[in-house]
């Protein structure tokens, strides 16, 4: 588990994530380019917060929430305002 890392072992670990190389090979056509289908659905959540209604204190954004549409800016706009509004909550442990 996470928590039980080092904090020399955790900073060794976001290193590593950060410069986990991906290739990037080709991309799809627009008629098939889609967010990402499935995920968090929209129902077990507050929309006003995005916390989950099953895990106070969890709250969800972007991708992982079940929002299906095409390309062309809604899923950016999708993730950074969802992000925002998850973020934006302050709550004390």
């Amino acid at each position: 588990p996470l928590k039980q890392l080092t904090p020399r072992e955790t900073s060794s670990l976001l290193t590593n994530l950060k410069a986990f190389p991906i290739q990037i090979t080709g991309k799809m056509s627009l008629a098939k380019s889609f967010v990402t289908k499935g995920g968090v659905e929209l129902k077990e959540i507050d929309p006003k917060t995005l916390e989950s209604k099953k895990v106070p204190g969890l709250h969800f954004a972007g991708e992982v929430l079940d929002i299906n549409a095409h390309t062309g800016g809604f899923n950016i706009t999708a993730a950074l305002c969802t992000g925002w509004v998850a973020g934006s909550r302050h709550y004390e442990p």
